[in-house]
């Protein structure tokens, strides 16, 4: 089942650096304003910040008054707070909804267990009901009952039925869940008792749980997808290879677009349509195309390793972080990003008429990314992508994307930095070759940072709105705008990151590792056809 959006009722998906578990987010991904974590924004909150202004920031407290993140508590954060009276906190971003997508959705709320029309035991635990169901109910089973166990007991995992059921029920207690099913991962089980040690929240992230979607359950089974049927587009495979127990592996395969007969298409394509497939346990997947300059600089020869790939023919490359040039090389100039996702079955359409051109003929690298660092056996990676075209008489408006890394991040140990950019319409117009004066029609944009990352912010220059905010550095909201954003060239996109460095003793810097920091935004607009210039990309 696609997890998918309408545009127009906004067909789209995502892409880099975010789960599409985000896409519920809406206008207000994230509340940093609701200083007491009560789910509102409210006087309350305003007092407390009102109280503090001037003082040391305490990042560690559980309120914090300092709503920008910029280390300081003073007059913008009173005036945030009062531009957000009356907001309330999405519960989309909240580990609740994360148990509810990786566990509960996956492996409970079925037909034939907790979900309509069988409700199993009078448990419902579909989307939207199964936390009153749980947190706070005695079990209908009598021994549960008896020994005075709650379904889910708040601050009490022992006394919590639920987590009994999915580890080693006692006697008369029945039968382990899921029933007739392998366990959930470990770290799924591990996941349900901080959460409950934490009181069972129903809003806001609990500190110390992971990203749920990267763990595989125990006899998952991945069934590949079919290609499109002859003439509507082309499949492209990422082949399988190996993850050992214990450790995380990126790696990099270079492919062609190819027609029936097995032969490199020439030309030109449009594509309006991109289908990505890959069994849980991928921290992302990126397609990228290669040009003619990173061809020849041989980055498809670097970085080869033996012995990871199922099938001996197939050959892998991966990333050095410390010395990520000689396979990655120069990204604008040496490859230029495509799509990429970091949720299996996953699908992004654009708006009818609207095209991404891709030359047919060229090299694309795909590149994927495995966390397997709780498990205790070897994974098995691999992505198949289904592209969609469409005929170039009906491709109105040409799309492309918005890519724009702040590389200058320096934040000293012990401290708190903000690194501020803006993306100009101008430069954009004149890079690209577009019409002097056309207008961009933005329909997506989201962020990426990494687990340094406190805050990123989007605001559009001529008006100061906030487009897009993210305090979720491993599931940055996605925001849609129907009708679309419009830039004409005396406009821009202003964007902020903010990084701290309380936990090591070296300067933190933009790269590629977890360790380094990133701030990126990233993002779509199309514009007519006509207007689009003879340079792409």
């Amino acid at each position: 089942m696609f997890k998918q959006l309408t545009y127009a009722t906004l067909i789209l998906l995502l892409v880099m650096g975010v789960s599409l578990s985000a896409l519920g987010h809406g206008d207000n991904p994230t509340l940093l304003e609701d200083v007491n974590n009560d789910g509102i924004v409210d006087i309350r909150d305003l007092v407390l910040v009102a109280n503090a202004v001037g003082q040391p920031v305490d990042r560690t407290a559980e309120q914090n008054p300092d709503v920008n993140r910029d280390g300081g508590i003073n007059v913008l954060d009173l005036v945030r707070v009062s531009n957000s009276l009356g907001q309330t906190v999405p519960d989309e971003n909240s580990t609740y909804h994360d148990i509810q997508e990786y566990v509960f959705d996956k492996s409970c709320a079925s037909s034939a267990c907790h979900a309509a029309p069988s409700n199993s035991r009078g448990l419902s635990l579909e989307y939207g009901l199964s936390y009153d169901a749980l947190v706070g109910v005695v079990p209908q089973n009598p021994a549960a009952a008896a020994a005075g166990m709650k379904l889910v007991d708040p601050e009490n995992p022992d006394n919590s039925f639920l987590l009994t059921k999915l580890i080693e029920p006692g006697p008369n207690q029945g039968a382990r869940m899921p029933f007739l099913s392998g366990m959930i991962h470990n770290g799924k089980i591990e996941a349900i008792r901080t959460w409950i040690e934490a009181g069972a929240p129903e809003t806001g992230k609990v500190a110390g749980i992971g990203d749920l979607g990267v763990l595989r359950d125990p006899g998952e089974i991945f069934v590949p997808p079919a290609p499109p049927p002859p003439g509507e587009g082309y499949q492209l495979h990422l082949p399988s290879f190996k993850i050992e127990p214990g450790t995380e592996r990126e790696v990099y395969y270079a492919t062609q677009i190819k027609d029936e007969n097995g032969n490199p298409v020439e030309g030109d394509i449009f594509i309006n349509r991109v289908e990505i497939f890959y069994p849980a346990g991928s921290h992302h997947f990126i397609m990228y195309r290669m040009t003619e300059e990173g061809l020849a600089k041989g980055l498809l020869n670097n970085g080869i390793i033996p012995d990871i790939a199922v099938n001996p023919e197939d050959t892998f490359r991966e990333l050095d972080t410390d010395n990520p040039d000689p396979v990655f090389g120069i990204f604008g100039g040496d490859r230029f990003f495509v799509v990429g996702t970091q949720t299996d079955d996953t699908l992004f359409q654009f708006p009818e008429g609207v095209g991404l051109r891709l030359p047919g003929d060229t090299v694309y690298d795909l590149n994927s990314h495995y966390i397997n660092l709780l498990g205790d056996e070897t994974l098995i990676g691999e992505t198949y992508v289904n592209i969609y075209t469409i005929p170039e008489a009906e491709v109105k408006y040409e799309a492309l994307e918005i890519f724009v890394s702040n590389r200058a991040i320096n934040v000293p140990p012990g401290t708190t930095r903000v690194a501020k950019l803006t993306w100009y319409v101008e430069d954009e117009l004149e890079r690209r070759g577009h019409t002097p004066d056309t207008e961009l029609n933005v329909f997506l944009l989201t962020s990426h940072m990494h687990r340094h990352g406190e805050l990123f912010e989007i605001f559009q220059k001529s008006s100061g709105e906030l487009l897009h905010r993210s305090i979720a550095y491993d599931d940055a909201p996605i925001d849609l705008f129907d009708p679309v954003l419009r830039l004409d060239v005396d406009d821009a996109l202003s964007f902020q990151c903010v990084h701290n460095n309380y936990d090591t003793n070296e300067p933190l810097v933009f790269g590629l590792t977890s360790e380094d920091e990133m701030c990126i935004i990233f993002g779509y607009y199309y514009i007519p056809t006509e207007s689009a210039g003879s340079i792409i990309r």
